[in-house]
């Protein structure tokens, strides 16, 4: 007589789905009937994929496709998945290492998004932040240009930080913005708009902040010349007016020496207790199509580097082994994860395409700057040969999935 697996006692089926080690199969574990997805329920908070690896939101295809089916690519098994996500369509996404997606849509909704539990957690619109150049018919042929250009152009980056304040974990939005606004801003869930938190100081010898990540109770950011400052998060969430950061790091001596005017990337980035600097160096290419006047500008990424501060004397050494982790930059929070699948190589760098400024003048679109750069070999390699890559206002995005 075949057994009831349905009637299986509640502890012993949390144990089961402990043991699992790969994310679908714990979706799969909680398909099979009530008293299962009860049991998956009710540990999923405590529950991690063993190992962690960082899924690709791919770009949204708008041919053909009404409903709004969007792919995502699980680098672990080297497959893709088709989800029914209208959240992410006519929306800039950026991924985060907590399950989160950072969403900004035409109508300038602004939100946290999982995409496999559809759950969502709203924040103030992006219309809100401080010193947004508002809509000018003389300038913009109507509000859909001008929504397209204030999510491609003012808007560098949407980083999600995950802080500790008053002994309970938060999530915040640090936007950071470029072009005639150069400054950050932060937002939490109940703010009625974004809080404007340093200004650039031409006086101060720093120039503009390119990154941030949280580190428990402090919001580190990193500026274009390698120097790093910090808020204490009490600080940052009690202030009433701008509020700039403590100096933290000096910069780094040299830096635009490895760095390609214009093109190149600066991340900020956690791996255990180190704090690790990455430079992504890219160079130009120009296409003809036979004429002189007509060519198409075309960047690609050519070589990384990464910097790994002593704490002792806060200086920044150059290193070539990054140890047992993988980093994950780009289009997204930038992401550190332990080497323990074999899809994921030791001492890589995966990155994608997150040169905004530029996808307006590539006819290939944002999407195409994105591979793997091995730091030993001094290699870069796709790792995705499928479509559904280009766009161009969101190119795809790594996210770490969570239930």
């Amino acid at each position: 007589m075949a057994a009831d697996w349905s009637t299986f006692p509640l502890e012993l089926l949390e144990d089961v789905a402990f043991k699992l080690e790969s994310f679908e199969d714990f979706i799969y574990f909680s398909t099979v009937c009530r008293s299962w997805n009860h049991a998956s329920s009710s540990i999923k908070h405590l529950w991690r994929p063993k190992p962690v690896v960082p899924w690709l939101l791919l770009a949204e295809n708008t041919n053909d496709n009404p409903h709004c089916v969007r792919k995502i690519y699980n680098l672990n098994n080297d497959k893709c998945y088709q989800l029914t996500l209208p959240e992410t369509f006519r929306a800039r996404c950026w991924g985060s290492p907590y399950g989160w997606i950072a969403k900004v849509g035409f109508d300038f909704d602004v939100q946290l998004f999982n995409p496999i539990t559809k759950a969502s957690i709203s924040f103030p619109r992006l219309n809100t932040l401080p010193h947004l150049p508002e809509y000018d018919h003389e300038i913009f042929e109507d509000e859909e240009e001008y929504c397209g250009w204030c999510l491609t152009i003012p808007l560098t980056r949407l980083v999600v930080l995950k802080l500790s304040h008053n002994g309970k974990e938060e999530f915040v939005l640090m936007a950071v913005l470029y072009y005639d606004i150069e400054h950050v801003a932060f937002a939490r869930h109940g703010d009625q708009s974004w809080i404007s938190v340093s200004e650039k100081d031409p006086q101060d010898g720093l120039t503009r902040i390119v990154d941030a990540i949280g580190v428990d109770d402090s919001v580190f950011v990193l500026y274009t010349n390698g120097s790093v400052r910090y808020w204490d998060v009490d600080n940052l969430f009690n202030s009433l007016g701008v509020v700039k950061p403590m100096d933290y790091l000096p910069d780094l001596p040299d830096l635009l020496a490895v760095m390609d005017q214009g093109w190149s990337k600066l991340y900020l980035v956690q791996s255990g207790t180190d704090l690790l600097l990455v430079v992504r160096v890219k160079h130009e290419v120009l296409h003809s199509d036979g004429f002189k006047s007509n060519f198409d500008l075309y960047y690609q990424t050519i070589d990384f580097a990464v910097y790994k501060i002593d704490l002792n004397t806060k200086i920044w050494d150059e290193i070539e082994d990054l140890g047992d982790v993988a980093l994950f930059v780009g289009h997204n929070t930038s992401i550190c994860v332990p080497i323990g699948s074999k899809s994921l190589e030791r001492n890589c760098i995966y990155f994608t395409d997150d040169q905004n400024d530029g996808w307006s003048l590539v006819t290939e679109k944002g999407g195409h700057d994105m591979g793997v750069y091995d730091i030993k070999r001094e290699q870069v390699r796709r790792f995705y040969e499928g479509g559904d890559t280009r766009s161009s206002f969101c190119p795809p995005t790594w996210f770490i999935p969570q239930l």
